[in-house]
């Protein structure tokens, strides 16, 4: 049955909103053994939006769109669907009561005559639950092309959109377009695409078209595709193993959460010292759910005398070795470690840039540092690429080498 995607949004085109929802979308199905067949970006314009839905029935019997739900003039994501298919708009009754509700909680006085649009319903419509937001989401039918086509709107701000995908629209779209295959995967830790691509392909005996890899700073995520169980189990073991010890077991796609989820098993604490990174590693830590089991703090010692008096890194260390040193990486992985009396850190330091290189210690340069239980460790990189690229590998870098400390003392 296929299932398409319409993007709503001027600022999606203009790059002031990055789009999340499609990624959390794709990633909810492939869950579930579906996929998105296509995904079409549009501006705020009813003949856009006319366009890319004739262009995504094309393709696919299911179609989502997300955003413009709102209140405003520039959405037009609902009116636009229903004239399409012929479809008369009438205001729900329940949809009412909830708009007014959600008015009353922000506003003073009565709800405004605009706000009225997110209580309308094409004919046949259903709405979809939104308990965070006044626009509810809505599921119609309409006929197009002599077949039945099934429509989805959801609104478009990520707090509103992701719970809904979670809680009713994957299991739904599943349940009209059928699984068509079972997916395995997993993240191959520090491995780049094209390593990781021929290794499995040796691993195989050839390239496999069902296979998909996914790059990104930590490593490439490696997903394996096939309408038969069996045969999806035997390539994703024979994978599995070609990769070896940066292999992270199935579904594990992330270090932090894989790093936090160790840690815990553990009972271990864990702490992390920043320079370069600047609290990167932190955010990465505490974005996992169940973190404060494991996550002690962080300190963010961009000075050299935070480092010093936060740290304890001493002085004839920084003034000798310099900041960006191997030295001062480990005397700030142990620093954070002893002052926080955690049994785990990790520690960076280096040049993100664009300025501050010289040619002994040029832009790309970092340190990173773990320590575990009285051991520490030290590596340095030299990375290519602008500072954030800089400090997000640096980040993934960090992580990875507290998961290998882990393994190496047998934690």
């Amino acid at each position: 049955m296929g299932i398409s995607v319409i993007c709503t949004g001027t600022e999606l085109l203009r790059g002031s909103t990055v789009n999340t929802n499609l990624a959390a979308l794709g990633k909810a199905l492939t869950a579930r053994g579906a996929k998105i067949d296509a995904a079409f970006t549009v501006g705020d314009r009813a003949e856009d939006l006319y366009g890319a839905l004739a262009d995504a029935l094309k393709l696919s019997d299911c179609v989502v769109f997300i955003g413009g739900l709102g209140p405003t003039a520039d959405d037009l994501t609902l009116p636009c669907a229903a004239r399409f298919f012929g479809l008369e708009l009438r205001q729900d009754t329940e949809l009412t009561a909830k708009v007014e509700e959600f008015w009353a909680r922000l506003h003073q006085g009565r709800c405004p005559k605009n706000q009225y649009k997110q209580a309308m319903l094409p004919e046949g419509g259903r709405a979809i639950p939104n308990p965070s937001g006044s626009a509810s989401g809505i599921e119609f039918s309409g006929s197009y092309d002599r077949r039945m086509r099934h429509i989805f709107l959801l609104p478009g701000p990520p707090t509103e959109f992701i719970p809904m995908v979670r809680d009713h629209l994957a299991d739904r779209l599943l349940e009209l377009s059928g699984a068509t295959e079972h997916v395995r995967g997993f993240l191959a830790a520090g491995v780049g695409e094209s390593f990781a691509s021929r290794l499995v392909e040796q691993s195989l005996g050839g390239p496999d078209p069902a296979l998909a890899y996914t790059a990104n700073f930590e490593g490439t995520r490696i997903y394996v595709c096939d309408a038969d169980p069996a045969e999806a189990e035997r390539k994703f073991a024979v994978i599995h193993a070609a990769l070896g010890d940066a292999a992270l077991p199935e579904g594990e796609f992330s270090l932090a959460p894989y790093l936090v989820k160790r840690l815990a098993q553990r009972n271990l604490t864990f702490s992390a010292a920043e320079s370069c990174t600047g609290g990167m590693i932190a955010s990465a830590v505490v974005d996992v759910p169940g973190a404060s089991s494991v996550f002690m703090g962080g300190v963010v010692a961009y000075d050299n005398m935070v480092k010093h008096e936060l740290l304890n890194v001493p002085a004839a260390t920084l003034e000798h070795f310099g900041a960006v040193s191997a030295e001062t990486a480990e005397a700030m992985a142990r620093g954070v470690a002893a002052q926080l009396h955690t049994d785990c850190s990790v520690a960076t330091t280096g040049i993100a840039g664009p300025g501050g290189g010289t040619d002994e210690k040029p832009v790309g340069l970092v340190y990173v540092a773990a320590y575990l239980n009285g051991k520490c460790e030290v590596r340095e990189f030299r990375f290519r690429g602008e500072r954030d690229a800089i400090r997000q590998r640096s980040t993934a870098k960090a992580l990875l080498l507290a998961l290998e400390m882990l393994k190496s003392e047998g934690c």
